[in-house]
């Protein structure tokens, strides 16, 4: 058996990946995602960090309710982890909007339905949209609220950055108005 070196040990996300065997193909757990985009945020500190969380969708997919309640508690914690790292760093405190949301929804539907997801589940076209910061007035948990798509996820990330992307191409959904400083 070699040796080990000796040294410093460093984070090496890729590494860790390729030695764990995924629950399918093609799918990366969460924990990696999350550890790597925070490492880089630290690193890297960029403008704009997207980072796409889906295990909830994988376990949902496989019918494992008990790993999606798992999953999705453990995205909170993540989200609380990233908000604190932001208010640790200079160049973010008090500076940087989160805006959170989901690829689908899950579905009204009782029983089995909610594995699923498309034209062929009702409510599966809902989802949620958070958006937090220091320029986002605080609503809380609305239901009682104006219709938004995730079509205007992208032009409320560009005006959160101070870019007017609905203005620059046309057709696209305007940004999400509530979730933007009043004017």
């Amino acid at each position: 058996m070699a040796a080990m070196e000796a040294g410093p040990t460093t984070f090496r996300p890729n590494e860790l990946l390729a030695e764990t065997t995924p629950a399918a193909d093609g799918v990366r757990h969460d924990s990696f995602t999350f550890l790597a985009a925070l490492e880089y945020l630290r690193r890297a500190q960029p403008r704009v960090l997207y980072i796409s969380l889906g295990e909830t969708d994988d376990w949902a997919h496989a019918g494992r309710y008990d790993l999606y309640l798992h999953s999705a508690r453990r995205v909170d914690r993540y989200l609380r982890r990233l908000w604190d790292a932001l208010q640790s760093l200079p160049a973010y405190r008090d500076k940087t909007s989160l805006v959170i949301t989901t690829d689908h929804g899950r579905g009204d539907a009782a029983g089995q339905a909610w594995k699923g997801h498309g034209a062929k589940v009702p409510g599966a076209e809902n989802i949620w949209i958070a958006v937090l910061g220091p320029d986002t007035p605080p609503r809380g948990e609305r239901s009682a609220a104006a219709d938004v798509t995730q079509s205007q996820v992208a032009a409320t990330v560009a005006a959160l950055l101070g870019e007017d992307f609905a203005g620059a191409v046309p057709g696209v959904a305007p940004p999400i108005a509530e979730a933007l400083p009043a004017r």
